[in-house]
C-alpha cells in the first residue's frame, strides 16, 4: 500500500515533520517511480527505528548508572582514607588488637593490686589513711584505661620530629624551584 507523508506520519501518530526528519536521516524511502512510500516497509522501519533507540538508551543510561556508582565508591573510599589519616578512623583488626592488650595489660594490672596493697596496707591502724592508699592505686590503674592515643591502634608512633621532616623537605623543594 503506497501512501504520501500525512498519511504515514497519521498511522505512525508522528508528525509530518518528523515523517521528513527521519527521511532526512536514511529511513522511509519513497518508492521507485513514485512520491509515496510504502506503509508496508515504513511501519517495520520505525518499530526498528524505535526499538533500537530505547536500546541504546537503556545502554547509555546503564553506562552512566555504572559510572556514576563509581565514583560514588571512589568518593567513599576517598573519604574513608581521609578520616584514617586524621585518625578518626581505624581498622577493625587494629582496634581489636589494640582493645586486647590494652585489657590484658589492665586485668595484670588489677591482678596485681592485692598483694601490692596487702605489703602497703599491713601495718596501718587508720582507716582513712587505708582508703586513701587504695583509692590512689585503683586510680592509677584506672588511668591506663583513660590512655588513648590514635597512633598506638594502628601501630604507628610518629614522633615529633618525623612530623617535622616532610614539612623540611616542602620548604627546601620550594627553595629550589624558586
Amino acid at each position: 500500500m503506497i501512501v504520501n507523508q500525512k498519511e504515514l506520519a497519521q498511522c505512525l501518530d508522528i508528525s509530518t515533520r518528523q515523517v521528513r526528519n527521519l527521511k532526512s536521516e536514511g529511513l522511509f524511502q519513497t518508492v521507485e517511480n513514485s512520491r509515496g512510500y510504502s506503509l508496508e516497509k515504513c511501519v517495520r522501519e520505525y518499530i526498528n527505528f524505535k526499538v533500537n533507540a530505547e536500546t541504546d538508551r537503556r545502554t547509555h543510561i546503564t553506562k552512566e548508572e555504572i559510572q556514576a556508582q563509581h565514583e560514588e565508591v571512589k568518593k567513599q573510599i576517598s573519604v574513608l582514607k581521609l578520616r584514617t589519616l586524621r585518625r578518626e578512623l581505624h581498622e577493625a583488626a587494629h582496634v581489636e588488637a589494640f582493645l586486647g592488650n590494652m585489657l590484658a595489660a589492665f586485668r595484670n594490672r588489677l591482678l596485681s593490686l592485692p598483694p601490692k596493697l596487702a605489703m602497703q596496707l599491713s601495718g596501718e591502724t587508720d582507716l582513712n589513711e587505708m582508703i586513701r592508699i587504695i583509692k590512689k592505686e585503683l586510680e592509677n590503674t584506672l588511668e591506663e584505661l583513660a590512655d588513648y592515643d590514635p597512633d598506638e591502634i594502628d601501630g604507628t608512633i610518629h614522633s615529633e620530629s618525623e612530623e617535622d621532616e616532610p614539612e623540611e623537605d616542602i620548604d627546601e623543594e620550594d627553595e629550589e624551584e624558586g
